[in-house]
């Protein structure tokens, strides 16, 4: 018999979308992943627009797949069991289905359509996602099994806003493998699309309090309607696509496999690639990282790679040439990113203007993401001008006096793409000239005792004023315009 699609679409959106303004499309190889934002322009200059049924029954028909995010509230939560064996992912599962089932905890198992599978909890009246990754954390340590993961076969929590996941019923576009549910009972059958709607009308959802109870927390009393609308909102925002964070070029993870070496074969590509990255991160040059490298690569277990090791000396080579051709880099984790009560201070101490403060909080945020380990980044005039929504003549004009006042200082221009035949001219690069904060600064001011300011966005100067000065002080040390543009 078969089922009326909108009742299949509206008991998916019922199970997994607390909102759809900000959501993942898969499609067919080449393209494959994209997020998309609503209000936001895509690459054909069109305002993008919240998912749509539509797209649901695309999703249905295999033409593409669906996913979803959630910021600080969720309707769901997703054990991803990732593992390139196909027999221990589903080992991976089994005991953590055990787990839940241990604890009592409703859970409904998909294949992913590649290396594992997904096992997800629903909740009637919503859950913050903190609890939910704390609750994660727990059934992971009481199953026993990381001691099994490594940088390619892991278990990882879903749903958050920067980690999405894809619902089931759809096709993973690059295996065409179809994302039916399974039952542990079953050994983990994949069932058909007919099977898979019938089953996915059967599932039940709980209350957020069995998961709470666990975890040792107290429930938030905030009205279901009041968190969905909250989701809605915040589910448009999205910084510079350079910001959105990237955990294969973290910081931990290269320092991690520099220490400890490679732990699986197939994974060394990425790996020189990672490393090598640090090494440009600590500021090492193009023929001093080729060096450190194969070093490293003389180190590593033979049993991890099947390549000769003179064929890994010329990888080595091709991929530090197109690194430091292309100027990849390592981000910093997103937790240093705040802003201390010393460099606002500074800031506005040392930019007469407005434009020019906008600007240097602009290019302070970006340094803390991006720059390297000696401060040195870049930031392209075009970026500037997205964050802080000025026009490029006043954008191009402003940063030269910030040099002029000392604020960020050149630490080199004009420059040109390595290579034959590449004439583009690259972003100059910066480093803040901030001075840190000071223990007398701290006794200045009693309200440093308190924790530092995390932007939520790369042009909220103002919500960072308004942590740390009152309406009074920033009348005191602002011109009256400025204060009128910048507080209002």
């Amino acid at each position: 018999m078969t089922i009326d699609q909108k009742i299949i679409i509206n008991k998916l959106n019922d199970l997994y979308f607390i909102q759809r303004k900000h959501y993942l499309i898969q499609y067919k190889e080449p393209i494959g992943y994209r997020q998309y934002t609503a209000g936001h322009i895509n690459s054909k200059g069109k305002k993008v627009k919240p998912l749509q049924d539509w797209q649901f029954e695309k999703h249905l028909e295999g033409e593409y797949t669906i996913g979803t995010f959630a910021k600080f509230f969720s309707k769901f939560m997703t054990f991803d069991v990732d593992f390139q064996d196909k027999q221990m992912a589903k080992w991976i599962t089994y005991n953590v289905a055990n787990t839940l089932n241990g604890l009592g905890i409703k859970h409904y198992i998909s294949y992913s359509g590649n290396k594992g599978y997904h096992i997800d909890l629903f909740f009637e009246d919503l859950i913050r996602v903190d609890y939910a990754e704390k609750f994660f954390q727990y059934a992971i340590s009481q199953s026993d099994i990381e001691q099994y993961f490594d940088e390619a076969n892991k278990v990882e929590f879903r749903v958050t806003d920067k980690l999405g996941v894809k619902i089931p019923l759809g096709i993973h576009q690059r295996t065409g493998n179809f994302c039916g549910f399974c039952l542990i009972e079953d050994g983990l059958r994949v069932m058909d699309a007919q099977e898979s709607q019938e089953y996915l009308l059967s599932i039940e959802k709980m209350k957020s309090e069995t998961i709470i109870d666990i975890i040792g927390e107290s429930g938030e009393k905030i009205k279901k309607k009041t968190i969905i609308q909250t989701e809605d909102a915040l589910a448009q925002h999205k910084p510079l696509p350079s910001y959105e964070p990237n955990e294969d070029y973290s910081i931990d993870r290269a320092i991690n496999l520099l220490h400890n070496g490679l732990q699986i074969q197939g994974s060394r590509n990425n790996s020189i690639f990672l490393v090598g990255l640090y090494f440009k991160y600590m500021g090492l040059e193009q023929e001093q990282t080729i060096v450190e490298l194969y070093k490293w690569m003389e180190l590593q277990n033979p049993d991890t790679y099947t390549t000769k090791l003179e064929e890994c000396y010329k990888e080595i080579d091709r991929t530090v040439k197109n690194m430091y051709e292309k100027n990849y880099n390592l981000t910093a984790n997103v937790k240093d990113l705040t802003v201390t009560y010393t460099e606002i201070k500074w800031i506005i101490e040392h930019c007469p203007e407005k434009n020019q403060k906008l600007i240097a909080y602009a290019m302070l945020i970006h340094s803390k993401r991006f720059a390297n380990a000696q401060g040195v980044f870049y930031m392209t005039f075009k970026d500037i001008e997205k964050v802080t929504g000025l026009y490029d003549q006043a954008v191009q004009r402003q940063v030269n006096k910030l040099i002029e006042l000392g604020v960020i200082e050149v630490v080199e221009r004009n420059r040109k793409q390595k290579g034959k035949g590449l004439q583009k001219k690259l972003p100059n690069l910066y480093r803040m000239n901030i001075v840190w904060q000071n223990s007398a600064e701290r006794n200045d001011n009693p309200s440093l005792d308190f924790e530092n300011y995390i932007p939520n966005k790369q042009n909220d100067f103002s919500d960072c004023l308004k942590f740390y000065f009152t309406d009074k002080e920033l009348k005191k040390i602002l011109p009256r315009r400025q204060y009128e543009s910048l507080v209002g």
